[in-house]
């Protein structure tokens, strides 16, 4: 009867172990870079044995591939807070924005050292692409996954404009957050919650109809 709460533990401590792995990867390539960095300074900095790092990775460019998926599974995230809100309203969108620059900034350092170790992990372009395209794929299939909101849009347009508020939103947070894009406006998120209102406008909600 106690075996299932072992085996939880035991996974919840890998997925831990996991965790400080790449977050150490993240630390390591950013100082000495992917081609510099040895599996024994992740384990150094991870605080883990060298054999540790290899039961989880068996090299470097899996640890790339590691930082790749975390960065989509944090956009996921961001899109999933979004797709589970009750309502959409401008106040909602504006709400939401604030949770998903922190996510951006979470990910701002993972994507920078991925950039910059991809061409060294000999990652292929087409696996890249279609990982790419598959995961917007999932985000836009979770924004249309409510088709009441969309009532009396064609599906074709709901995806495009959930494509469009998407894509929009990506390229707003790398510029500003990942590249370092100054902005002299006192709330930069005021204004793309306001492009954003514009492109899902057929699946939102009066403020003031809000109960």
């Amino acid at each position: 009867m106690q075996a299932t709460p072992r085996k939880n533990l035991r996974e919840e401590q890998k997925s831990l172990t996991h965790r400080r792995l790449l977050d150490a990867a993240v630390t390591v390539f950013a100082e000495k870079s992917f081609l510099d960095a040895r599996m024994e300074d992740i384990a150094q900095t991870a605080g883990v044995t060298r054999a540790t790092v290899y039961a989880h990775f068996p090299g470097k460019a899996e640890i790339v591939d590691a930082l790749v998926d975390r960065v989509y599974g944090l956009r996921e995230e961001a899109y999933a807070d979004l797709t589970a809100l009750p309502r959409w309203t401008r106040t909602d969108i504006r709400t939401w924005l604030d949770g998903a620059e922190a996510r951006w900034r979470e990910m701002a350092p993972i994507r920078r050292v991925a950039n910059a170790a991809s061409p060294a992990a000999l990652r292929s372009l087409d696996d890249s692409r279609m990982q790419y395209i598959k995961a917007h794929e999932r985000y836009v299939g979770m924004l249309v996954g409510h088709p009441e909101r969309w009532r009396g849009v064609p599906p074709a347009e709901a995806r495009q404009r959930a494509l469009m508020a998407v894509l929009q939103t990506e390229s707003f947070f790398s510029a500003w957050i990942a590249v370092g894009w100054p902005l002299d406006t006192a709330d930069p998120l005021h204004l793309l919650a306001d492009s954003l209102c514009h492109l899902l406008a057929p699946a939102l909600e009066n403020d003031a109809t809000r109960v």
